[in-house]
């Protein structure tokens, strides 16, 4: 049964991953088997849990994408007052988007499955960082 959610997983999200093209595929679907394999989701329940949780990824990877630029071309250049504060205002402002997206995606996700769950889904978050962080330290 682990073995069909896994297979039916990875299909799912196999188009993604290869219009992705670059290493964020590759960590997006570890982390999808990593998390598949925590959690213990019937089917019905793993794909609506999927569904929700891939609609955040999504909403959280373009609003890193919004911020990312911006944080790139101030942190090369020596920054002047006024773009240092800039700076610090937008990290500021990007943290606020990141948390709001989190408390309105818990919700959603807890009409899929329950607190306890959703517990374990942001301690496998952060236990595959952990491990994803490892494996690079070690190459």
């Amino acid at each position: 049964m682990k073995q069909i959610i896994l297979i039916v997983t990875i299909a799912l999200f196999g188009l993604q991953v290869q219009a992705q093209g670059d290493g964020s595929g590759r960590v997006r679907t570890m982390r999808v088997n990593y998390i598949t394999e925590r959690l213990h989701l019937p089917p019905d329940q793993n794909a609506r849990f999927w569904a929700v949780y891939n609609r955040y990824m999504d909403e959280r990877s373009a609003l890193r994408g919004t911020y990312k630029n911006q944080f790139r071309s101030n942190g090369k250049a020596h920054m002047n007052q006024y773009a240092a504060n800039r700076f610090v205002d937008d990290n500021i402002e990007y943290k606020e988007k990141d948390l709001e997206l989190s408390k309105k995606y818990k919700d959603e996700l807890l009409k899929v499955i329950s607190a306890e769950q959703l517990a374990d889904v942001y301690q496998a978050e952060r236990d595959f960082k952990k491990m994803l962080i490892e494996t690079l330290k070690d190459k």
